[in-house]
Order: C-alpha cells, then structure tokens, then sequence
C-alpha cells in the first residue's frame, strides 16, 4: 500500500516537471525571441535566445541578470550581432542600469510577452534585470 502510494506520488510529481519544464520552454521560445551572438572570453561565438522590444528605430534587450554568461561577455565587445525574425545585424549597445530603465524594460517585456512574460517572472528572478539599448551600427 504505502509503495503503491509513492509510486503514486513520484509519477504526479514527474509529470508536474515535466508540464513545468514544457510550459517554461514554450514561454521562452514560442515566438519573437531574437538570437544573440556574444563572444566568450577564449574568443568562442556564444548564441543566446533573448526577448526583445522596439521603440521606432531603438531595440531593448533585457539582460534577465547581470552574471548571466552573454550579459558578462558584454564587458569585451564593442558590437551585438543579432539575428531572426527581421531583427538582423550588426548593433552598438549601452546598457541601462538604473531603477527607471530597469522597470522600463519590465514593462516593455509585460506589455509585449503577457502571460509569458507573467510565468517567466514565476520561474526566475528578474528583479535585477538590465535594458540594454541597441541602435544600428551602421
């Protein structure tokens, strides 16, 4: 009785990780999701899934934490490369660390993203998020 019993209880709990784990993929990658190509330090081509926003010619990326690997790749590079969904090519980037942009971009992100950007705030921290600010390069 008591092995059936969590035989019962570990195949819910598998199948809420695995429904959590499917459900936080699609949030993240269902759809207007950029990729962006960083440089890691030994100088190897890093490429990283991000969300982004436009605000007429300007994009916004948000930098979900600053010791992510792609955002710390940053301090070395002086142009973004991005690419998909109409958005591609060669871009400067400032990053914006103050509290205004940051609840800016949190904005910008609810507006856009809804309900995903809702479960990704459930499944991750981005209280410390940064916007990052594009314009063309060329």
């Amino acid at each position: 009785m008591i092995k059936s019993l969590l035989i019962s209880l570990g195949t819910v709990l598998a199948a809420v990780l695995v429904g959590t784990a499917g459900i936080t993929y699609l949030a993240l990658e269902l759809g207007e999701v950029t990729i962006v190509e960083t440089r890691t330090p030994n100088g190897a081509p890093r490429y990283t899934h991000i969300w982004y926003v436009q605000e007429g010619e300007t994009l916004y990326l948000e930098a979900g934490h600053p010791n992510n690997p792609w955002v710390r790749d940053l301090e070395q590079m002086q142009t973004l490369t991005l690419s998909g969904e109409g958005i591609s090519g060669e871009y400067l980037f400032e990053p914006r660390l103050n509290a205004n942009d940051h609840e800016r971009i949190r904005q910008m992100m609810r507006g856009k993203y809804g309900w995903r950007d809702w479960w990704i705030g459930v499944a991750f921290d981005t209280s410390r998020s940064w916007l990052i600010e594009l314009e063309p390069a060329g």
